[in-house]
């Protein structure tokens, strides 16, 4: 059984008037929407910058070492 027929199954326990009000929400929430482009390795490069001393502990937890 999938996850489609589990959730029909659901709703057809619900009553009438709570199954119609289901319905319009899923209807108004358009479904899953799909990415307008597709995603290009290295689009974000340069965008991105860490501190030279990233991997400098620090000295809050001084106490644990």
């Amino acid at each position: 059984m999938n996850l489609a027929e589990l959730l029909e199954q659901q709703a057809m326990a619900l009553p009438v008037d709570e199954r119609k009000k289901l319905a319009a929400k899923l209807l108004a929430s358009g479904g899953a929407e799909q990415p307008s482009a597709k995603r290009r390795a290295g689009a974000a490069s340069g965008r991105v910058h860490m501190a030279a001393d990233f991997e400098a502990p620090l000295e809050d937890f001084d106490d644990y070492s």
